[in-house]
């Protein structure tokens, strides 16, 4: 099953994450492995021959929204992602992300060339 729910705060973006029935009516759904978000906003080309790049700090509020709203962590500080990271299917970069005071490392998927990118949970 998938469920798309938009991310007003992070602009025109839009959030695809895997779901499981629940086994038992009125039992809380199991957090998916990973969440893919498509985003319009937050890859740019740095030229027009160049290759696409995501924004950094849109990336950033991106990972926390998901870590907040889908894998519903609450000790959810700030995130800081690389500079730079290409719009290519299949390039994998980690974010920092602070989960109770401590760093854990988000690794960030990028699934299309139309910026869609998947967020696994903190490690």
């Amino acid at each position: 099953m998938h469920v798309l729910a938009k991310l007003a705060s992070l602009g025109v973006m839009s959030l695809l994450a895997t779901g499981c029935a629940s086994p038992t009516p009125g039992t809380p759904f199991p957090a998916p492995g990973t969440v893919t978000v498509m985003s319009a906003v937050t890859a740019t080309p740095t030229a027009p021959s160049q290759r696409r790049v995501f924004v950094a700090d849109a990336v950033e509020r991106g990972v926390v929204k998901i870590l907040r709203d889908e894998y519903k962590i609450t000790n959810i500080g700030q995130a800081t992602c690389p500079e730079g990271q290409a719009v290519e299917p299949g390039t994998t970069f980690i974010c920092i992300v602070d989960v109770g005071g401590a760093d854990k490392s988000v690794k960030v998927t990028v699934r299309s060339a139309d910026g869609e990118y998947e967020v696994d949970q903190p490690r």
